[in-house]
């Protein structure tokens, strides 16, 4: 399987099993770049791992259906990382602003789904910060000029329904996986070769 297609897996249905297979290939790069990328799928495998190991099938099947009902765009890896790779700003602006409101336009039909336990609360605040801080980074790479009160309140804007309050529980863990997807295609797109096949790479 190569690294693309693991990616593919990923967008379309996350799973910790599927973010570690990626560490032994981020490993072998080694480079700044890839440990960012690794340091971002670490935290991302971490999440995972804490709140959907604690959900119910139903509360499951709820989550799938929204991050599906909400992934136009998102689906076909090797478009994404292309359109990366042709023009990074400009991809990224896109990704992010409709990503996240492609998922926020599925998750109005899904404000009736009930609240899930406020446990979640405290593992979304720190995700959040992490969040934030790659936000920011990101930005800072492809809009180095940008004014920091610019900056911020793009960032401010784009973790505005994570962070609030009025945003049902289950909806938040959706806007959280989407973007930790968005941010892994962007992180990954510049350091991916189609021919390397994970199998291959080293421990």
């Amino acid at each position: 399987m190569t690294v693309s297609e693991l990616l593919h897996r990923i967008l379309r249905e996350p799973s910790a099993d599927d973010l570690w297979q990626l560490n032994p290939y981020l490993l072998g790069l080694d480079s700044p770049e890839a440990e960012r990328a690794r340091a971002l799928a670490q935290q991302f495998y971490c999440y995972l791992n804490c709140v959907l190991s604690k959900l119910t099938s139903k509360q499951y099947s709820s989550l799938s259906a929204l991050l599906a009902a909400g992934s136009i765009g998102m689906v076909v890896a090797q478009d994404v990382i292309q359109a990366v790779q042709r023009s990074r700003q400009e991809a990224i602006s896109e990704l992010l602003a409709g990503g996240m409101a492609g998922l926020l336009e599925a998750a109005s039909a899904w404000q009736h789904v009930k609240a899930w336990e406020a446990e979640y609360l405290s593992v979304q605040d720190e995700v959040s910060w992490h969040l934030y801080e790659t936000l920011w980074q990101v930005s800072v790479e492809t809009q180095p000029d940008l004014p920091v009160e610019t900056r911020r309140a793009l960032v401010d804007q784009l973790l505005a329904p994570i962070r609030s309050s009025d945003t049902n529980s289950a909806v938040r863990v959706a806007l959280i996986i989407r973007l930790f997807q968005i941010l892994l295609v962007i992180q990954l797109a510049p350091l991916l070769t189609e021919s390397v096949p994970t199998s291959e790479q080293p421990a």
